[in-house]
């Protein structure tokens, strides 16, 4: 971004915004059903991943182009633009925006947030070991007939204790984030967990320059409580118009 765009926000830095709140609709609206099946009907213990091999023929994900184009996407932003899936496309980040707008929420302090970030770290081994060391359990009976919902009651009721753990546990963090905003997203989600280790070699984010003051304002207008390229920062752009020195900007920083 060139130097007078960061200076003068305009209706580029706004249209920015509205094509983000567009996209995670959309993506929404195209995923929403396999994030749905991932959560209660997959029968593995990590789900998303081991679609190919699985017995609910009724998923989405088991569609080749529907698996690798997500995945494929997944991995190029993930090299152009660090975490912007999480802030872009990936519906369970939108479920976590809707659920923090709630008079209820409450703001954690900065070092806070920092420590109980290690989660998604510790979430991320526990995913790995699940599936290289246990070898990707099938722990739920794949039932296959039936309504959507009708047929995950039926899961809840015959699916192993290792599976109910997992999706009780999920859906206890979710609803968590009516208390403390995205707390799935910032402090459990193994997905953002790999890409916040990567992020820091991507092509393009948004950044703050010398210029920042510290003033956090930044902070109080990013739905994830964090800064330009610091934890859990997934380049949304919301902080655009946040800072009174104008000292933030997207693209390639400048060295």
């Amino acid at each position: 971004m060139s130097p007078e765009l960061v200076a003068r926000p305009s209706l580029r830095l706004r249209g920015l915004l509205l094509v983000n709140r567009i996209v995670q609709w959309a993506s929404l609206a195209f995923l929403g059903e396999w994030a749905l099946y991932g959560v209660f009907r997959c029968p593995f213990v990590v789900p998303f991943v081991s679609c190919q091999n699985c017995p609910i023929i009724t998923c989405p994900g088991r569609a080749a182009n529907m698996f690798w184009g997500v995945w494929g996407a997944w991995l190029a932003l993930a090299v152009f633009f660090g975490r912007a899936f999480c802030g872009w496309v990936c519906p369970g980040g939108l479920l976590n925006r809707i659920l923090a707008k709630n008079p209820f929420r409450l703001r954690l302090h900065p070092d806070a947030v920092r420590d109980f970030s290690y989660g998604k770290y510790v979430t991320l081994i526990c995913v790995i070991g699940v599936y290289f060391l246990m070898n990707q359990p099938r722990v739920n009976v794949p039932i296959r007939v039936g309504e959507f919902w009708p047929s995950v009651a039926l899961t809840f009721e015959h699916a192993f204790p290792l599976w109910l753990f997992r999706t009780s546990a999920l859906l206890a963090l979710v609803a968590l984030g009516l208390f403390v905003s995205q707390a799935w997203c910032r402090f459990v989600c193994p997905a953002g967990g790999l890409l916040e280790l990567v992020k820091r070699f991507s092509l393009f984010r948004v950044y703050k320059t010398t210029a920042c003051t510290d003033c956090d304002k930044c902070r109080r207008a990013c739905y994830m409580d964090t800064r330009p390229e610091e934890t859990n920062c997934t380049n949304c752009g919301n902080c655009l118009n946040a800072c009174p020195q104008r000292c933030i900007g997207i693209g390639r920083k400048p060295r």
